[in-house]
């Protein structure tokens, strides 16, 4: 996707080329005008047209011709504009309902009381109960949140790779979250949006490796290789095994292997509400469901918007309209001939004619399949990947309890008498005050 300025009029977008569909235009409009000079030229033929009274009297039947190819060219191009809306709307329904089962995963099995309004937050620097294990030993809040965020993070990278055919496994790359770094209260908080990887680069930045007019998806394999999808935390090797091949050794399916994460993702969340004893279990049952469902309402959305990618535009109509296209490029020159005089003008009229045409069924062309890089305006996934990662992480932190004002002025005055390197939380006023909150 190319990100561009509308400012002085538009006049730079006139000298950009990448990306632009005019371009491919030019050859089936340099083969029209050559017909139309090669028809000049033979004095034979050039008589015979620009005889009016045995050739063309009136353009007229020829321009309701050109009427025809230029509504059929029309329509394609709003349809295929409409699929790639579809396309982007779809993903992020997708990708806001995943977030809304990641938010309810974490808020309902977090834990807290009184003194937390927000509940325990986790990577904060101010988590405690999160970090304990559960009362009959299972993992930590803490931990199953790290847990429940890789799984909807990989979820996710693997929607997307189905989406742009890309079944590679080696082009998902997992970044370590690490929660338990500590770093003294007078600076920033710790939050976990600082491991995010640098943003990636809009494809319209990335050097395209792909030879113009190839539609062969393993042409893609470098593209994909640059333009590789984030995940939270690395993918294990049993998580790659099981997603890799089957039982039988064969590759598993691109979209199975996105409900199959999918299951994980259910399977974890029961076992955690049934066996762990968290605080998830003291979430009302009916609160509860809207996890379940809102995870489902994401496969909805992954469903529409794998249909896009699935289901390429209707081939009939798109041969039809080559066969169109491709009669007008060997029938203008004729019509012009006829009807102009001047040979520099006959090239220059035909040439537009054609080319307005054709740039126009480039523009279909491009928009029709929204996923897949054929040239700079996909849509960017890799940016959707990196969203989606840093809303997750989002709803790992959370403000710090209200203090009142006499502890305020008394942790500015400790801050200020701290040496440098030195946690002021650590000092002896600061941990009577956390005997007396205990």
């Amino acid at each position: 996707m190319i990100i561009y300025s509308k400012r002085w009029c538009g006049i730079p977008l006139l000298f950009r080329l990448k990306g632009t569909a005019w371009p491919s235009a030019i050859f089936p409009a340099l083969v029209s005008s050559f017909i139309g000079l090669i028809i000049a030229q033979v004095s034979v033929v050039d008589e015979v047209v620009r005889d009016r009274d045995k050739f063309m009297d009136h353009p007229y039947p020829f321009q309701l011709y050109a009427f025809i190819v230029g509504f059929i060219i029309v329509f394609r191009t709003n349809f295929a504009y409409q699929r790639y809306w579809e396309g982007r709307s779809t993903i992020a329904q997708m990708a806001t309902k995943w977030l809304d089962g990641a938010c309810m995963s974490i808020a309902f099995d977090a834990p807290g009381d009184v003194n937390t309004p927000y509940l325990e937050g986790v990577g904060d620097g101010t988590s405690k109960k999160g970090l304990n294990r559960t009362k009959n030993g299972a993992e930590s809040h803490e931990d199953f949140v790290k847990e429940i965020a890789h799984l909807f993070s990989l979820m996710h990278a693997l929607a997307l790779q189905h989406l742009r055919k890309d079944e590679d496994l080696d082009n998902l790359v997992g970044f370590k979250l690490d929660t338990s770094t500590e770093i003294p209260r007078q600076f920033s908080r710790h939050t976990p949006f600082s491991h995010l990887p640098e943003a990636p680069k809009h494809s319209g930045t990335v050097r395209n490796t792909i030879s113009g007019g190839l539609r062969q998806c393993d042409k893609f394999d470098k593209i994909y290789k640059q333009q590789h999808l984030t995940i939270i935390g690395p993918m294990r090797s049993e998580e790659r095994r099981a997603l890799e091949v089957d039982g039988r050794g064969l590759p598993v399916p691109s979209e199975a292997r996105v409900t199959m994460v999918e299951g994980w993702i259910m399977r974890r969340l029961i076992a955690r509400q049934k066996h762990e004893q968290c605080d998830m279990t003291q979430t009302a049952a009916p609160i509860l469901s809207r996890l379940y469902q809102v995870i489902s309402d994401g496969c909805i959305g992954f469903g529409q918007a794998a249909k896009i990618t699935d289901t390429p535009f209707p081939f009939p109509y798109q041969n039809l309209l080559q066969v169109f296209l491709w009669t007008y490029v060997l029938t203008i020159p004729f019509v012009m001939n006829a009807w102009l005089k001047e040979p520099t003008l006959r090239f220059i009229l035909t040439f537009l004619a054609v080319w307005t045409y054709f740039a126009l069924h480039e523009v279909g062309s491009n928009l029709e399949d929204p996923y897949i890089p054929y040239d700079p305006n996909e849509l960017a996934l890799t940016h959707c990947q990196y969203s989606f990662n840093a809303r997750i992480l989002s709803y790992l932190a959370t403000p710090e309890p209200f203090l009142p004002e006499v502890e305020v002025e008394e942790l500015c005055e400790e801050v200020h008498r701290a040496p440098i390197g030195v946690n002021p939380s650590a000092s002896p006023a600061s941990m009577n005050r956390e005997k007396e909150k205990d």
